[in-house]
C-alpha cells in the first residue's frame, strides 16, 4: 500500500493505491515484456499513435518540451497506452493514463478550514463512500493565482496522484483551470461556480435558514436572534444563510432589528459571550438561531448557568448537525443539509465522468434541507 506525505503540516493523507493490483490492460511497468515476447517502448507506442517520441515524453512526464500536443492528440496516445498494455513507472504518468485509478480529494479553502463542522461532516462522508481509502485532504488558498505561482497548488493537484477532485469554499480559478489542464472531473460544493468542467453541488443553505426561522415565528417567538458568521464573510454559507433569515422576515413585512444579530466565530467560545450580550439587554430573546452546532452548544450552556430553562425560557435551533447534537442538554434542534447526501452526489457525479470520458459537463446539482426536532425549542413564556 502507497501513502502520500506532503509537506504541509495543514494536508491530511490516505492511502491512494494498491500497485500490486493495478486494474488497467497488461499490469506491469514501463518497458516490461508483454505475454507474446514484445517490449512496449516510447518507440513503439510513437508508431502506433503516429506522433513524435518527444511528443510521448512530454505527455508522460508532463513537461512542456516546447512541442504543442492537442487535447485530441493527447487522449489518442492515452488509448493507444491503454490498449497495448503500457504501465509507466511514474505514478504521476499512471494515474493521467488511468484516471479511475488515481485518487479522490477533498481540497478545502483555508477561509473554511478543516475544523470546520460542516468540512468535518463531508470528509467523514466521503470516508464512508469510498471503500479503497483513495482520499487526499489538503487546504487551498481561495485568493492565490496558481498559475503565477504554481507552489500555491496543493499537494494533491501539484504531485499529480489524484484524478477526481471536490472544492469546499469559494472556488478559486486558477486552481480550477490547474485540475482542468489534465482533463480531470472536479466537483465544487457551495455557491453555484460558473466553472466549464465543473459540476456544482449547491446546497440549499437560504432554505435551511429560511426553515429555521419560520419554525421559530411558527411557534410565536417575536425576539429572534441571530448568531451569524464573521461579519463580511464571503463564505457562499455563511451568505446564503443570512439571505434565508431576510427572507423569512420580508414574507412577514418584519424588518430584521440589527441589535438581534451579533456577528462571531463558529466557537463555543462565541455562544458563550453572545448569549451574555443578549441576555444582559432589557429586551431579551426568547428564540436563537446559531449558525453552528458548537456556538448553540456555548448558548446552551451559559444560558443554563444563569438559571434559564431551555426550552421553557429560550428556545435554540442551530444550522448543522455535529454528532454532539443529540447528547446536549437539552438534545438540540438542527436544520440539516446532509452531508451523505453531498458526498453520494459528489462521487456519483465524478465516476459517472470518468467513465463516460464527459469531462466537460458542466452542471447543478441542489441538495435540500430538512429540520431534525428535538426538545430544544418551545412556544415562548406565556404564549397562549
Amino acid at each position: 500500500m502507497r501513502f502520500f506525505f506532503a509537506q504541509s503540516a495543514r494536508t491530511v493523507t490516505y492511502p491512494i493505491m494498491n500497485l500490486d493490483n493495478l486494474d488497467a490492460p497488461g499490469g506491469g511497468v514501463a518497458g516490461e515484456s508483454r505475454p507474446e515476447g514484445k517490449t512496449i517502448t516510447m518507440a513503439t507506442i510513437a508508431k502506433a499513435a503516429g506522433v513524435s517520441q518527444g511528443a510521448i515524453s512530454s505527455l508522460l512526464n508532463d513537461r512542456d518540451y516546447g512541442i504543442r500536443v492537442s487535447a485530441k492528440t493527447r487522449e489518442r496516445v492515452f488509448r493507444v497506452c491503454r490498449e497495448m498494455g503500457y504501465m509507466p513507472n511514474d505514478l504521476r504518468a499512471v494515474v493521467r493514463m488511468y484516471p479511475k485509478l488515481g485518487d479522490f480529494a477533498l481540497l478545502v479553502s483555508k477561509a473554511v478550514g478543516l475544523e470546520d463542522p460542516f468540512a468535518d461532516r463531508l470528509l467523514k462522508a466521503l470516508q464512508r463512500q469510498i471503500p479503497s481509502g483513495q482520499l487526499s485532504v489538503a487546504l487551498y488558498d481561495p485568493a492565490a493565482d496558481c498559475a503565477a505561482d504554481p507552489a500555491a497548488l496543493p499537494p494533491p493537484v501539484a504531485t499529480g496522484v489524484a484524478s477526481r477532485f471536490i472544492t469546499l469554499g469559494v472556488a478559486n480559478l486558477s486552481l480550477c483551470a490547474a485540475i482542468l489542464t489534465h482533463e480531470y472531473p472536479g466537483v465544487h460544493i457551495g455557491a453555484e461556480a460558473a466553472i466549464p468542467g465543473f459540476t456544482s453541488i449547491v446546497p440549499e443553505y437560504a432554505r435551511a435558514s429560511r426553515q429555521a426561522i419560520e419554525m421559530l415565528l411558527a411557534l410565536g417567538h417575536k425576539q429572534i436572534a441571530i448568531l451569524s458568521g464573521p461579519f463580511g464573510s464571503t463564505d457562499p454559507a455563511v451568505i446564503e444563510l443570512n439571505f434565508g433569515i431576510r427572507a423569512a422576515y420580508d414574507a412577514i413585512k418584519t424588518p430584521i432589528e440589527a441589535q438581534n444579530v451579533v456577528y462571531g466565530d463558529s466557537s463555543f467560545e462565541h455562544g458563550v459571550a453572545s448569549t451574555d450580550i443578549l441576555l444582559d439587554r432589557p429586551q431579551k430573546p426568547t428564540a436563537i438561531f446559531c449558525f453552528s452546532t458548537l456556538v448553540a452548544a456555548g448558548v446552551l450552556h451559559r444560558a443554563q448557568a444563569r438559571g434559564l430553562s431551555i426550552p421553557g425560557d429560550l428556545s435554540v435551533v442551530a444550522f448543522g448537525d455535529a454528532s454532539f447534537a443529540p447528547i446536549l442538554h437539552p438534545p438540540l434542534t438542527t436544520v440539516l443539509i446532509s452531508a451523505e447526501e453531498i458526498a453520494a452526489k459528489a462521487l456519483g457525479d465524478l465516476e459517472t465522468r470518468i467513465q463516460d470520458q464527459d469531462i466537460a459537463l458542466t452542471r447543478r446539482l441542489a441538495v435540500a434541507s430538512a429540520i431534525l426536532e428535538r426538545e430544544s425549542c418551545a412556544r415562548p413564556p406565556g404564549h397562549v
